[in-house]
């Protein structure tokens, strides 16, 4: 029964890409654990613990964000960034994860996001 289920873990897993295109420039988002302190990269969505902090590299922007809690979403922010695989409003979208950003007159600047060309 264990090697059955192992076996379907694999086709349910979500395995983030870290390389997108967002507005026009390439953005890295590495997902890490950190809740025993071991920086643990993590290649599968489901395996985000409570620790976990997502590190965006995009322009001239290095943004390091904690996992939010927020209830059936997979999101990281820290009240300013926002970087989102998933969300109540539009569901599992981990190929096109949404970034935004909340600048000082209190609008919301959201930025296209999607895989490279060359990983379709």
């Amino acid at each position: 029964m264990y090697i059955l289920t192992l076996f379907l873990s694999f086709f349910f897993s979500i395995i983030p890409h870290t390389i997108f295109v967002c507005d026009g420039e390439y953005l890295n988002a590495t997902i890490r654990n950190n809740l025993n302190g071991d920086f643990l990269v993590i290649n599968d969505l489901d395996q985000i613990d409570q620790g976990a902090f997502v590190v965006i590299k995009w322009k001239d922007e290095n943004i390091m964000l904690p996992i939010s809690f927020n209830a059936g979403e997979i999101s990281f922010t820290d009240k300013k960034w926002l970087w989102s695989y998933k969300d109540l409003e539009n569901g599992l979208h981990q190929n096109s994860p949404r970034l935004a950003k909340l600048l000082p007159n209190g609008k919301v600047a959201e930025s296209s996001c999607h895989l490279p060309e060359e990983t379709y």
